[in-house]
């Protein structure tokens, strides 16, 4: 009778464990965490340490014999910022490079004073000149500007919620698996032919609080499949959910992959100043 009577306990208290909590208050509080979270990390900058590996498809070389698949690797190492866009409606991450291959990048402060002091012809060329700046030292044949850390939050952004399918599971009793799949023709990531790249992944999330520990972001054409994954920490000094690594990979339909890590370090908040000299 003793264990019978253990076992019944231990039965009545598996479900209370197990529970699925409601997704659509996940989802609200998911959301709520990165508006709040946009907010809060503006205004901070991380030095990034980031290599990319380019190997391309495999052949055979003039006698048919195979040949070893060519390689290119670059080092870079930038300041990552977010910054809003000149439009005003959405958040941006911009990468600052000022170091490739081990040498400084000499234009730098000149080509910063363009892209946010001068002016364009127009706000979205704005956007796009400062999408560009940030991905002019990748290395591969995927002209890309999606490798960035924080990118994949846009999903749990209220406004987009719309546009995803969500489902998950619980990893434990204090996390969830929050896959997602996105189901619109105007998808977050197009290709350079404006082609749709429809994503999906899934996110870590604390349920306690909605925070973001993990994500991971997949997009894919005919040609292409992107994957971006980042993990977070805890920034003590800033009390804040930082990136600390992210991980990419990008396989092309010809056999050629690029292979990306960056890391996260160096946290700390930014002023901008402007000074000005009357002659």
């Amino acid at each position: 009778m003793k264990f019978l009577k253990v076992l019944a306990v231990f039965l009545a208290a598996v479900p209370a464990l197990a529970q699925t909590p409601d997704l659509d208050d996940l989802l609200d509080k998911a959301g709520d965490y990165v508006t709040a979270y946009e907010r809060t990390f503006v205004g901070v900058v991380a030095e990034e340490t980031y290599r990319q590996d380019v190997r391309a498809a495999a052949g055979t070389d003039a006698r048919g014999f195979a040949a070893e698949a060519r390689g290119q690797r670059r080092d870079l190492k930038s300041d990552m910022l977010l910054v809003r866009a000149p439009a005003g409606d959405r958040w941006m991450q911009f990468r600052d490079v000022f170091e490739v291959d081990g040498k400084p990048v000499r234009d730098r402060a000149e080509r910063l004073s363009k892209l946010f002091l001068q002016p364009s012809a127009s706000m979205q060329r704005q956007v796009d000149d400062i999408a560009a700046a940030s991905a002019r030292y990748n290395i591969g044949g995927v002209n890309r500007n999606i490798n960035l850390p924080v990118l994949a939050l846009a999903v749990l952004e209220p406004q987009n919620r719309a546009w995803f399918s969500f489902k998950g599971a619980r990893k434990s009793a204090a996390l969830f698996d929050l896959e997602f799949h996105e189901e619109r023709g105007g998808t977050l990531i197009r290709t350079a032919g404006d082609q749709a790249m429809p994503s999906h992944g899934h996110f870590t999330i604390d349920l306690a609080n909605g925070r973001v520990l993990s994500s991971e972001l997949i997009a894919e054409s005919r040609s292409l499949r992107a994957r971006i994954e980042v993990t977070y920490a805890l920034e003590p000094a800033m009390e804040l959910f930082v990136p600390r690594e992210m991980r990419e990979k990008y396989s092309l339909s010809d056999g050629s992959t690029i292979d990306g890590k960056a890391t996260y370090a160096r946290f700390r908040r930014y002023q901008v100043t402007v000074a000005e000299t009357v002659k």
